[in-house]
Protein backbone atom coordinates (compact mmCIF):
# COMPACT_ATOMS: atom_id res chain seq x y z
CA UNK A 1 0.00 0.00 0.00
CA UNK A 2 1.72 3.12 -1.27
CA UNK A 3 0.64 6.29 0.95
CA UNK A 4 1.83 9.77 0.83
CA UNK A 5 1.73 9.75 4.86
CA UNK A 6 5.25 11.60 6.17
CA UNK A 7 6.70 8.31 7.99
CA UNK A 8 9.49 7.97 10.20
CA UNK A 9 11.63 5.10 11.17
CA UNK A 10 12.14 3.18 14.02
CA UNK A 11 14.82 0.74 15.30
CA UNK A 12 12.25 -2.14 14.32
CA UNK A 13 12.07 -1.05 10.94
CA UNK A 14 8.14 0.36 11.20
CA UNK A 15 6.71 2.98 10.26
CA UNK A 16 5.20 5.80 12.65
CA UNK A 17 1.75 7.11 11.42
CA UNK A 18 2.05 11.25 12.71
CA UNK A 19 -1.35 11.85 14.83
CA UNK A 20 -2.60 14.30 12.36
CA UNK A 21 -2.58 11.51 9.27
CA UNK A 22 -4.01 9.28 11.28
CA UNK A 23 -7.42 9.81 10.16
CA UNK A 24 -6.50 10.17 6.16
CA UNK A 25 -3.75 6.69 6.93
CA UNK A 26 -7.09 4.81 8.55
CA UNK A 27 -9.42 5.86 5.61
CA UNK A 28 -6.98 4.48 3.00
CA UNK A 29 -6.58 0.97 4.84
CA UNK A 30 -10.08 0.53 5.57
CA UNK A 31 -10.42 1.32 1.63
CA UNK A 32 -7.43 -1.07 0.84
CA UNK A 33 -7.98 -4.33 3.42
CA UNK A 34 -11.82 -3.79 3.75
CA UNK A 35 -13.24 -7.68 3.53
CA UNK A 36 -9.72 -9.27 3.85
CA UNK A 37 -9.62 -11.46 6.38
CA UNK A 38 -7.61 -10.19 10.15
CA UNK A 39 -6.51 -11.16 13.61
CA UNK A 40 -6.37 -8.61 16.23
CA UNK A 41 -3.65 -9.71 18.90
CA UNK A 42 -3.32 -8.11 22.08
CA UNK A 43 0.35 -8.35 24.43
CA UNK A 44 1.49 -6.48 27.93
CA UNK A 45 3.09 -6.80 30.92
CA UNK A 46 -0.84 -6.52 32.88
CA UNK A 47 -2.69 -8.47 30.13
CA UNK A 48 -0.09 -11.03 28.76
CA UNK A 49 -1.16 -12.44 25.49
CA UNK A 50 -4.37 -12.71 24.28
CA UNK A 51 -6.48 -13.36 20.60
CA UNK A 52 -9.04 -10.99 20.69
CA UNK A 53 -10.75 -12.17 17.12
CA UNK A 54 -9.43 -14.49 14.44
CA UNK A 55 -9.47 -14.83 10.89
CA UNK A 56 -12.76 -12.28 11.01
CA UNK A 57 -13.61 -10.29 7.93
CA UNK A 58 -11.92 -6.78 8.63
CA UNK A 59 -14.62 -4.02 8.21
CA UNK A 60 -12.58 -0.48 8.68
CA UNK A 61 -10.64 1.29 10.99
CA UNK A 62 -10.92 5.21 12.82
CA UNK A 63 -9.42 7.09 14.95
CA UNK A 64 -11.44 9.69 17.82
CA UNK A 65 -8.98 12.62 18.17
CA UNK A 66 -11.48 15.24 19.09
CA UNK A 67 -11.37 17.09 22.03
CA UNK A 68 -7.74 15.37 22.71
CA UNK A 69 -9.30 12.01 22.37
CA UNK A 70 -6.56 9.34 21.17
CA UNK A 71 -8.43 6.29 20.23
CA UNK A 72 -8.44 4.11 17.69
CA UNK A 73 -11.70 1.60 16.56
CA UNK A 74 -11.43 -1.55 15.10
CA UNK A 75 -14.35 -2.96 13.48
CA UNK A 76 -15.17 -5.92 11.90
CA UNK A 77 -18.59 -7.79 10.28
CA UNK A 78 -20.99 -6.69 7.67
CA UNK A 79 -23.98 -7.59 9.57
CA UNK A 80 -24.52 -6.88 13.21
CA UNK A 81 -25.41 -10.40 14.17
CA UNK A 82 -21.34 -10.59 12.85
CA UNK A 83 -20.14 -6.73 13.91
CA UNK A 84 -17.30 -6.43 16.38
CA UNK A 85 -15.87 -3.42 17.55
CA UNK A 86 -12.65 -3.51 19.56
CA UNK A 87 -11.31 -0.01 20.80
CA UNK A 88 -7.95 1.20 22.32
CA UNK A 89 -7.83 4.41 24.15
CA UNK A 90 -4.98 6.52 25.56
CA UNK A 91 -2.60 5.97 21.82
CA UNK A 92 0.84 6.71 22.03
CA UNK A 93 1.83 5.10 18.99
CA UNK A 94 0.66 3.48 15.58
CA UNK A 95 2.79 1.82 13.41
CA UNK A 96 3.01 -0.08 10.32
CA UNK A 97 5.58 -2.85 10.50
CA UNK A 98 6.45 -5.40 7.53
CA UNK A 99 4.40 -7.71 6.79
CA UNK A 100 5.34 -11.51 7.63
CA UNK A 101 4.91 -13.95 5.10
CA UNK A 102 1.10 -14.55 3.86
CA UNK A 103 -0.43 -11.32 4.84
CA UNK A 104 -1.01 -7.64 3.69
CA UNK A 105 -0.51 -5.42 6.47
CA UNK A 106 0.42 -4.95 10.31
CA UNK A 107 -0.41 -2.38 12.09
CA UNK A 108 0.75 -1.84 15.51
CA UNK A 109 -1.08 0.27 18.22
CA UNK A 110 0.50 1.12 21.25
CA UNK A 111 -1.47 2.57 24.39
CA UNK A 112 0.17 5.01 27.17
CA UNK A 113 0.32 2.02 29.40
CA UNK A 114 2.70 -0.08 26.67
CA UNK A 115 -0.07 -2.31 25.62
CA UNK A 116 0.59 -3.20 22.33
CA UNK A 117 -2.39 -4.08 19.88
CA UNK A 118 -1.42 -6.51 16.90
CA UNK A 119 -3.38 -6.01 13.34
CA UNK A 120 -2.79 -8.57 11.05
CA UNK A 121 -4.76 -8.01 7.74
CA UNK A 122 -4.31 -10.94 4.83
CA UNK A 123 -3.86 -10.37 1.77
CA UNK A 124 -7.69 -10.47 0.10
CA UNK A 125 -6.47 -12.83 -2.97
CA UNK A 126 -5.98 -15.26 0.04
CA UNK A 127 -10.41 -15.79 1.11
CA UNK A 128 -11.13 -14.88 -2.63
CA UNK A 129 -14.03 -16.78 -4.19
CA UNK A 130 -13.08 -19.60 -7.26
CA UNK A 131 -14.50 -18.06 -10.06
CA UNK A 132 -17.91 -19.85 -11.27
CA UNK A 133 -16.00 -21.16 -14.79
CA UNK A 134 -14.26 -24.27 -13.29
CA UNK A 135 -18.43 -25.83 -12.17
Amino acid sequence: MATSTKRTKTKRTQDIIEPGQWAAFFARFTRDYRGAHATIEVLGNDVGYQVVTDDRPFDGVTADVKDGERSVWITFGSTPEEHLAHGVHNVRAIRMGPPPAHTAAVLEIEAQDGVRTLLTVSRPEAFALPSGAHR
